[in-house]
């Protein structure tokens, strides 16, 4: 079963925006244009040049940036697909992600009335304490969480209702089920897809600047589509393989440098790319959403391999990573079934 496989995971990231509607100027703009007080909103900037907010949102970025490379999606209202042997892997990172971003939350804190200090002259008469919360109100508007359920199952539903009706709703949560597992593993296609063509879009630009994101995205993406592959699809874990070993070999010095070598990559990229496509269709796949793949413009891309780098790659004088204790699926399962028989309780 998917459940055995799987589970569902909404992370939560609240911020304080440092930015105020301010009512009063808005008015004052529209009647100077004698226009409609509904013509527009002046949104007031709060803090002028405050660093550690702005690394706060650094860090939540990039905090987003690891979610969706490690997670496939699943509904509309936040919740997505994360497979149970990356459970622990993610768990600790997340553990890490919050270790940081409460540090970071502290020391924004401490830097808070200064910053205030600064906004009185930067905005002059646009200044009012009103708009600032107190230090201690101020640090209830950070947090970062994650939910963590079980895949609904048919068999899960536990509702007084007549044999037919419940028979009737377990059909529709399992078919619900297999359409959001259908939209995930598409997705996981058209990432691999993508990074593929990205890469050979690139290549065959002579004079345009290879970027090691760009390539070293598409082996990282190749790298984790075995992993997110909860549906087991064969074909898909072979192409991700292929993609591996056909382009892993290429370093973006011998592209930058070496036309003929350049050119030989950007022919394995179409033909892998080709077959992505061909294989995606014949599935009846989206091949055009760009929506749903993590992007692939080069600051996204950077963002997102920074990230798995800071993950993966220790500096030459640590000491070498101890690897994971492989989650047990059983026991995993087994807090889930815990959690929905609370839920049904």
């Amino acid at each position: 079963m998917i459940s055995d496989k799987a589970m569902l995971i909404c992370l939560h990231i609240t911020m304080w925006t440092a930015r105020k509607h301010d009512k009063r100027v808005s008015e004052e703009v529209a009647q100077s244009h004698e226009a409609n007080t509904n013509a527009g909103r002046y949104n007031k900037h709060l803090l002028d040049q405050a660093e550690k907010l702005e690394e706060l949102r650094t860090l939540a970025g990039q905090i987003r940036q690891y979610f969706y490379k490690v997670t496939l999606p699943w509904s509309d209202e936040g919740y997505r697909l994360l497979p149970s042997h990356f459970y622990f892997e993610f768990t600790n990172q997340m553990s890490e992600f919050k270790t940081a971003y409460g540090t970071l939350v502290r020391e924004f804190l401490d830097a808070y009335p200064t910053y205030r200090e600064q906004a009185r002259s930067s905005l002059g008469l646009l200044y009012r304490d009103g708009d600032y919360p107190d230090s201690s109100r101020l640090a209830e508007k950070f947090d970062l969480s994650t939910d963590i359920i079980p895949i609904p199952c048919g068999e899960d539903f536990r509702v007084t209702l007549g044999a037919e009706e419940k028979a009737r709703v377990a059909r529709e949560i399992d078919q619900q089920v297999k359409q959001s597992l259908t939209r995930a593993t598409s997705e996981l296609w058209l990432r691999l897809m993508q990074s593929v063509a990205h890469l050979a879009a690139q290549l065959e630009r002579p004079k345009a600047r290879l970027h090691t994101s760009t390539l070293r995205n598409v082996t990282e993406i190749a790298d984790l589509v075995p992993r997110l592959n909860v549906t087991i699809d064969e074909e898909l874990t072979a192409l991700a393989q292929e993609t591996n070993s056909r382009l892993g070999g290429f370093t973006r010095q011998d592209l930058a440098e070496h036309p003929a070598a350049r050119a030989r990559a950007a022919g394995i990229a179409n033909d892998l790319a080709a077959k992505i496509k061909h294989a995606m269709k014949d599935r009846g796949y989206d091949t055009t959403d760009e929506s749903a793949a993590i992007g692939h413009d080069s600051g996204t891309a950077e963002a997102v391999a920074a990230v798995v780098v800071q993950m993966s790659d220790p500096k030459p004088t640590d000491p070498a990573p101890q690897p994971a204790p492989a989650p047990e699926a059983d026991q995993i399962v087994a807090r889930m079934q815990d959690y929905m028989e609370l839920m049904a309780s």
